[in-house]
């Protein structure tokens, strides 16, 4: 395992504290976040004891730094790719915005409104909520996810009111709160300039359809919807970006930190 790194898994009431390969994914623009990670397992008995559902717990960072910590659920065990080691996917605490469904109907109602019902049904609480402004005469949810109501809002505001959507989104914040919104999660802004922390850049293509990409080194705790600010000197970049994809990957030799940024689409 790479010096100064220290990694810590909690599965339900098993802690791990070693893993050949760890990766993090957070997407502003999606409904779930998640893990997959790899677990030593000589003996067989993490595969024979966990089950999907059970409570995951990460904790990264280097040994002198402040640790980030990923929270979920166990969504899929499966053998390695080698006979001691156990493959697990858990998903993020967003998993109640796609598990749970709503039947509801409203009239002449605010989605900012219908976003607070819907995530209080999920037994999440609400953070920022913003209103896109109109006023939605009739609007039917029938028995779809949360995250597909929110997504139904954004579509309908976009076609039949004219709002631009396509930079809003649905995350839950550091705080556990469920947001909805075009605001980034508050943070502290990390610096990634040549010569100190930036690895590689590739700018995306021209039209913004593809997104730019930035590897740096482990960012222990930062997520999508965070801000960073990007010093290329040999492209001549220097401005501030809103992370929409975050992975943190794991590997025996290396711990990295890959980002994405660029044009937002969204759900518009």
């Amino acid at each position: 395992m790479i010096n100064g790194l220290r990694v810590q898994i909690m599965v339900g009431d098993r802690e791990v504290l070693r893993c050949p390969h760890l990766e993090i994914v957070s997407l502003r623009h999606s409904p779930l976040d998640h893990a997959d990670v790899t677990l030593p397992d000589p003996g067989g008995d993490l595969y024979r004891d966990i089950r999907v559902g059970e409570q995951v717990a990460i904790s990264l960072g280097y040994r002198d730094q402040a640790q980030g910590v990923w929270q979920g659920t166990v969504s899929r065990v499966r053998p390695g790719t080698t006979k001691d080691q156990l493959e697990l996917s858990a998903s993020g605490p967003e998993l109640p915005l796609a598990t749970t469904k709503i039947r509801q109907s409203w009239e002449n109602e605010d989605p900012a409104a219908i976003v607070r019902y819907c995530v209080a049904a999920a037994g999440l609480p609400a953070g920022r909520i913003d209103s896109p402004g109109p006023l939605v005469p009739r609007f039917v949810a029938s028995d779809i996810p949360v995250w597909q109501v929110v997504q139904q809002c954004a579509l309908t505001c976009s076609r039949s009111f004219g709002v631009d959507m396509s930079r809003w989104a649905l995350w839950i914040g550091a705080d556990g709160r469920v947001n909805w919104g075009d605001f980034d999660e508050p943070g502290e802004v990390p610096v990634i300039s040549t010569g100190a922390g930036l690895i590689e850049h590739l700018p995306g293509s021209a039209s913004g359809a593809q997104l730019s990409r930035v590897v740096t080194f482990l960012l222990a705790g930062f997520a999508a919807s965070r801000l960073f600010r990007l010093r290329d000197t040999r492209r001549g970049v220097d401005g501030l970006f809103r992370a929409l994809i975050v992975r943190h990957k794991v590997l025996p030799n290396s711990v990295r930190t890959h980002l994405e940024y660029g044009a937002e689409y969204g759900r518009d």
